[in-house]
């Protein structure tokens, strides 16, 4: 299990109120930027721990989301569709180009409703044409004079914009930065960023790519998006677990991979797909992976046999190993993707026919499919056996991304 890591540093009000955190890129528990790692990767590596590993609601609260952009995305705004208008503030870097694509970038991510901050700002020239789109300017106050400090507000105040001092690392300097009129602040002064860490499920680069080409394919169907995402452990928990998440505004809880994939959308997939694949993240196969997805496959096609939702009983053979993927309790792993109602207790309680197909699941993975051999059920099936060797057959073809094209009845 690989882990994912977060730095966050708190930006305060001038009365020492939270007001949000700037997310930060590591790559391990050393609190320090791993200078390494390209930076449009970096992005990406942050924005999707923030949004789907960590959730950002966990990272920020109510405040708002900090989070530093590279050109690649003000040249390609979609790129951040998972991001919630009015909960994060775009930073633009002090080495962005303010190219013509950058500048239609942020006009069209300003009308969205995100909030944009100009970074380290220290020439006007340069960041001319964004000025008026700006809603936020940060200073490190290390490269100004307190006079200069005190112009760059009063000019802020006059166009309606915010002026925030970073680098703030003394009493004395809050005070002074105070009384110029400075609302907003971060620095040392105040908190060190702090690393935030937990597990991730493993990639499978080669499933991104092939679900990527079917994005871009204009004849694919949702069903055959879909399909892709459900063969693909930690795609269909992800997708599961943001679909479910407070940002989506969604009241009912999700519990089909293809009802998610529709909720969702091809762009936003694809934009999700694009940020994973730019992270570089670990794309190792496992055998606990085969076996998710043998069970998903197994549930899936039982369900067709008996006339049943397939969609919903593969979502729960997938699940069906979620506390192992995670390394904690299957209640704790449920509540962790947003699973509730039925499927919780199929899961969790081994109740309805959820429950009674991971129990002949139990049955035939440990060979229990006699009564003399203490077999948990008493209706394993030849066709039971067959359907599982199947999934067994079909899990190791789409593992090593060998499989066949798609059953269409099993989409």
């Amino acid at each position: 299990m690989s882990t994912y890591f977060i730095a966050r540093q708190p930006i305060l009000t001038q009365e020492g109120e939270t007001y949000g955190y700037e997310l930060l890129f590591r790559s391990s528990h050393s609190n320090a930027y791993d200078p390494s790692v390209d930076g449009n990767a970096a992005t990406s590596t942050v924005l999707f721990n923030a949004i789907v590993e960590a959730g950002l609601n966990n990272l920020v609260g109510k405040g708002m989301a900090f989070v530093n952009l590279t050109n690649h995305f003000f040249e390609n705004p979609e790129l951040l569709g998972l991001l919630p208008p009015g909960r994060c503030v775009l930073e633009v870097l002090e080495t962005v180009d303010v190219t013509d694509s950058v500048f239609e970038g942020v006009k069209k991510l300003r009308a969205e409703g995100h909030v944009i901050a100009l970074d380290d700002f220290v020439d006007s020239e340069k960041y001319a044409r964004l000025l008026p789109l700006a809603d936020i300017i940060k200073y490190d106050i290390t490269q100004h004079s307190v006079d200069e400090l005190r112009q760059f507000h009063e000019q802020d105040k006059a166009a309606g914009r915010l002026s925030l001092a970073e680098r703030v690392e003394t009493h004395e300097e809050h005070e002074t930065l105070s009384e110029i009129g400075f609302l907003y602040f971060q620095g040392y002064y105040f908190a060190k960023p702090k690393i935030m860490s937990g597990s991730k499920l493993p990639e499978n680069r080669q499933s991104l790519l092939q679900l990527m080409a079917e994005l871009n394919n204009p004849e694919s169907t949702i069903d055959e998006i879909a399909e892709i995402v459900g063969r693909d452990v930690s795609l269909g928990v992800r997708t599961l677990r943001y679909v479910n998440s407070p940002m989506t505004g969604l009241t009912g809880t999700v519990t089909s991979i293809r009802q998610a994939t529709v909720l969702l959308g091809r762009g936003m997939i694809r934009n999700w797909v694009t940020l994973l694949i730019m992270t570089e993240m670990d794309d190792m196969p496992s055998e606990l992976i085969k076996l998710g997805l043998s069970r998903a496959r197994f549930c899936q096609s039982l369900a067709l046999e008996e006339g049943l939702d397939d969609g919903r009983y593969f979502t729960i053979g997938l699940l069906s190993l979620l506390d192992v993927y995670l390394h904690t309790t299957m209640d704790k792993a449920l509540t962790h993707v947003g699973i509730e109602g039925d499927i919780r207790d199929e899961l969790l309680e081994r109740k309805g026919d959820g429950g009674r197909m991971l129990d002949l699941l139990d049955a035939l993975e440990h060979g229990r499919i006699h009564k003399d051999a203490g077999a948990l059920v008493e209706d394993v099936s030849i066709m039971h056996g067959r359907l599982f060797q199947d999934a067994a057959l079909w899990a190791e073809q789409n593992l090593g991304f060998i499989a066949d094209p798609p059953v269409k009845k099993c989409a």
